[in-house]
């Protein structure tokens, strides 16, 4: 019988390390979370798997995966204790630090493996006991995250870290370019998040996680840099420009360009194409 434990993030239904305790020939899945996972074998070996990797794992060993809108598959081999964690949003210092440091040369890769040193094994031991005593305050993850970022960065050499977190830099790299790949001057965020293929939930969190605000102001943001761009042309005509970006009339691109720039369309014009003769 699986027996399941949680220290939670109540901010969040992605973010927090679950206690499992999975008897022989159990399987158990996470599904479509769109969550980093880290999984820390404590007792006995189980296998992960998913559309790409089939993985064995045994005691006091660690395996970091992230994935978007797959699957995952745990099953034991033998009796297993396995903690889970879960994040998606994490505004650690540390990692971004650690993930600065991952060499350029670093091959991507959607999965790795590192064996769990007694540092961390300790550290797993007191997570193993907030849970069963069901101990929760404020801000308690996000504490034991950013100590569990750090002893990775203690503990570990940086060739050692640079190889376990580099499933998080191909996340990364791959979701900018899903978003870059995918933009358009007049697409919505709905639409946006449908060419991505993700939930317009995930999309939107996931999203502010890599760029650092929400999608609809990169888009409005977007859209106003094209604009100044398109403006800032010695032929450029403002019908064909209200056009291209939108706008039902022109008049409505002159209530917009008032609104987002405190001047008229021509004003902008004349401003834009003086200094570029300067």
């Amino acid at each position: 019988m699986n027996f399941k434990y949680s220290l939670t993030d109540t901010k969040s239904d992605c973010n927090n390390f679950t206690l499992q305790q999975i008897e022989k020939n159990e399987v158990i899945e996470y599904k479509r979370d769109c969550c980093n996972f880290v999984l820390f074998v404590m007792q006995g070996e189980i296998v992960v798997s998913d559309k790409s990797i089939s993985k064995s794992l045994s005691g006091n060993k660690m395996l970091l995966m992230t994935i978007q809108e797959e699957c995952i598959r745990i099953k034991a081999v033998e009796d297993s204790v396995v903690i889970v964690l879960k994040f998606y949003n994490v505004e650690s210092l540390i990692l971004e630090s650690l993930l600065q440091k991952c060499t350029e040369d670093m091959k991507p890769c959607l999965f790795s493996t590192e064996t769990i040193c007694p540092e961390l094994l300790r550290f797993l031991s007191t997570i193993e006991d907030y849970i069963k005593a069901d101990v929760f305050f404020q801000h308690l993850f996000y504490l034991k995250l950013n100590e569990f970022f750090g002893l990775i960065s203690i503990y570990y050499t940086e060739e050692s870290y640079s190889a376990f977190l580099s499933p998080l830099l191909y996340y990364k790299s791959k979701f900018r370019y899903m978003v870059l790949s995918n933009y358009e001057p007049n697409i919505n965020v709905i639409e946006l998040a449908q060419k991505c293929n993700m939930s317009l939930r995930n999309f939107s969190r996931r999203f502010t996680e890599e760029f650092g605000m929400s999608p609809g102001k990169w888009l409005m943001d977007k859209k106003d840099a094209l604009i100044l761009e398109s403006l800032s042309s010695a032929n450029a005509v403002m019908t064909a420009i209200a056009e291209n970006y939108g706008f039902a009339s022109s008049s409505h691109f002159s209530t917009y360009c008032r609104k987002r720039f405190n001047d008229s369309p021509y004003g902008l014009h004349k401003k834009l194409t003086a200094r570029a003769e300067r």
